[in-house]
């Protein structure tokens, strides 16, 4: 009698930009394409490092933490997964360059829902799901938020209507286009705990 034949496991590949453990800086991000394995117990993420692929189970993560952040312009989403001892990989609709890749980002929305349809499926607590920033990273933003609100919006505002000097209407339009998205990095960057059957919308958009 034949042993059954084992049955294959199922991949499915997002081609988006990753980083590793830490590593922020670089002219051209030289990391993409990430793999979501279904098999069994043995189903995994995997990505490459340097030509060699890297396998992580998903009983080796610990926690999801999902943000957004600010070239300046737009809104670049990020998703850590952070694995036992201390490595970590940060998905992210990027391109290339560090810049949002908006041709990417449905792509990485498939991705994250996928990843936490998986997710969801672990014993409540072995992983934890976060959205945003710590509470200090918060608070400072958040004041450096007031703080820029003052310099680029408030202040050429005052001058308008108070001054009659229209000239500051050009540096008001400018402080606002440079300010709101920020504002809106510190607004997804709240930070919660969320479950994982409903990933933050708004750090997928």
């Amino acid at each position: 009698m034949t042993d059954p034949a084992p049955t294959p496991s199922a991949s499915t590949a997002f081609d988006l930009y990753y980083l590793q453990n830490g590593k922020r800086f670089f002219w051209r991000n030289p990391n993409h394409g990430v793999s979501l394995i279904d098999d069994g117990r043995e189903s995994a993420i995997l990505w490459h490092n340097e030509g060699k692929a890297i396998r992580r189970l998903w009983t080796d993560i610990v926690s999801i933490n999902m943000t957004a952040g600010t070239t300046g312009k737009e809104i670049v989403n990020n998703c850590r997964i952070n694995f036992r001892g201390g490595r970590f990989i940060v998905v992210t609709d990027g391109g290339a360059s560090g810049e949002v890749d908006h041709d990417r980002t449905p792509v990485y929305r498939d991705f994250v829902r996928a990843l936490h349809r998986r997710l969801a499926l672990a014993p409540p607590g072995a992983i934890r799901f976060v959205a945003g920033v710590s509470q200090t990273r918060h608070t400072v933003m958040l004041v450096t938020g007031v703080i820029a609100g003052l310099l680029f919006i408030a202040t050429p505002l005052v001058l308008t209507l108070f001054l009659r000097d229209w000239r500051a209407l050009g540096p008001l339009a400018a402080g606002t286009v440079f300010v709101w998205p920020f504002f809106k990095v510190i607004g997804a960057n709240r930070p919660r705990d969320y479950d994982p059957h409903h990933p933050p919308g708004e750090l997928m958009n």
